[in-house]
């Protein structure tokens, strides 16, 4: 089989999570792709030119070189879909579960961690999730707020669930919904530590998926950038 022309284009710091999402993505389908990195905010040009590639100027974008031409994708639910039906299973591990049910809960979760929890995403930001042994790495957080607060409360509570006694995954293999997931209650775990916000057992699935290998290398790449940045 040929090595698929593929590019993804995230940002410099290695802290978007729709970024994070697009590579884990990329790495569970276990395809040979390049990175291309873009320094944040996008200069008005660069926006202008991503857009003329990919429809919408922003990160992350996926691009897809074929016989037909280039094809760019931005939208991290977008280019996880469009990897899946484009290298699907058996010849590529699955991202999404095969089970309709399931595969139709993994999207409502995924979609709800892109369109709530503003005020814990806010205060509890990626960058602290992503940096070599937060929170010393970077200054400390103040303790949330009460929206973010009752938001941390939802999360978990969706989590638990969600998340089946004992189960590592969400369904019953392994899906990019783990990913997100695991993402959105690290914003808890990383930074606030194993305390009342987190029940054990959502902590252990929260680490557990966060050593995934997929997950892990994005992290040496954030770490390398944070490194490059403190210099």
């Amino acid at each position: 089989m040929a090595v698929p022309a593929l590019t993804l284009h995230v940002d410099a710091a290695w802290e978007s999570p729709w970024a994070f999402h697009a590579f884990v993505a990329l790495d569970e389908k276990r395809l040979a792709f390049d990175v291309v990195t873009e320094p944040l905010p996008l200069s008005a040009a660069r926006r202008t030119a991503l857009s003329e590639l990919g429809v919408l100027g922003k990160i992350p974008m996926l691009v897809h070189a074929r016989d037909a031409g280039a094809f760019a994708l931005t939208e991290s639910l977008a280019i996880s879909e469009y990897l899946a039906e484009t290298f699907p299973y058996p010849d590529h591990p699955r991202l999404f579960p095969a089970d309709l049910a399931e595969r139709a809960r993994a999207r409502q979760v995924m979609s709800w961690l892109r369109t709530s929890l503003l005020a814990l995403r806010s205060e509890r930001p990626t960058s602290h999730v992503f940096a070599p042994a937060p929170p010393a790495a970077l200054p400390p957080l103040p303790p949330l707020t009460d929206a973010a607060r009752a938001q941390a409360d939802e999360l978990v509570g969706v989590a638990a669930r969600l998340i089946a006694p004992g189960r590592p995954e969400l369904f019953a293999t392994w899906s990019i919904a783990d990913a997100d997931l695991a993402l959105a209650l690290m914003r808890l775990v990383a930074i606030d530590g194993d305390d009342e916000l987190v029940p054990s057992a959502i902590a252990a699935y929260a680490r557990a998926q966060w050593a995934r290998p997929s997950i892990q290398r994005w992290v040496a790449r954030a770490h390398a950038a944070h490194h490059a940045g403190a210099r």
